[in-house]
């Protein structure tokens, strides 16, 4: 495992290599950040090869899910345990395209979790450019296979309560 802080933002490399956490360097609460790498594929893109917009919540979710496996909790244990993530809101703000098999980065962080919600944000930035393409957050809330409000179960909420934390986004957090 590496323990070099790598491309200027306090990250550094997980065990795991793929996935990054913030290093403590300021009294402020850093968050787990989980970062995943992909490219556009063509089928994502626009006939000028840009990346079209709805794409990018796409990978908001794949950034989600993926955060909840690397803490242990992949989507499909959740749903076992009787509940899912409800989306009650969204904010995403878009800054510069992304275009077809560009490097793209995606990172994933809690920003906010409370005992039937939590606030994800996202900010997914083109290594092939060098530019911040989107920043995102979404709300959620848990239910049951009913689509009631229920509580997060105690694992899965302690996993991620010490975890949290204001990401990289400019965004103001959803309430």
């Amino acid at each position: 495992m590496t323990e070099s802080i790598t491309e200027g933002n306090h990250l550094k490399n997980t065990a795991a290599g793929q996935g990054r956490t913030l290093s403590e360097q300021s009294d402020q609460p850093r968050p787990f950040i989980w970062e995943l790498f992909l490219r556009p594929r063509y089928a994502e893109t626009d006939a000028q090869g840009v990346v079209y917009h709805a794409n990018y919540l796409v990978w908001f979710e794949v950034g989600r899910g993926e955060y909840c496996r690397a803490l242990g909790f992949p989507y499909s244990q959740i749903e076992q345990e009787g509940y899912g993530f409800m989306v009650t809101d969204l904010s995403v703000k878009y800054y510069s395209p992304a275009f077809y098999d560009n490097e793209i980065s995606v990172k994933t962080w809690c920003e906010k979790i409370g005992r039937v919600s939590c606030v994800f944000g996202y900010q997914i930035y083109n290594k092939t450019t060098g530019k911040i393409c989107v920043e995102g957050m979404s709300k959620h809330g848990a239910v049951n296979r009913e689509g009631k409000l229920v509580r997060f179960g105690q694992h899965l909420y302690d996993s991620i309560a010490p975890k949290v934390g204001r990401g990289p986004a400019r965004l103001a957090p959803l309430s």
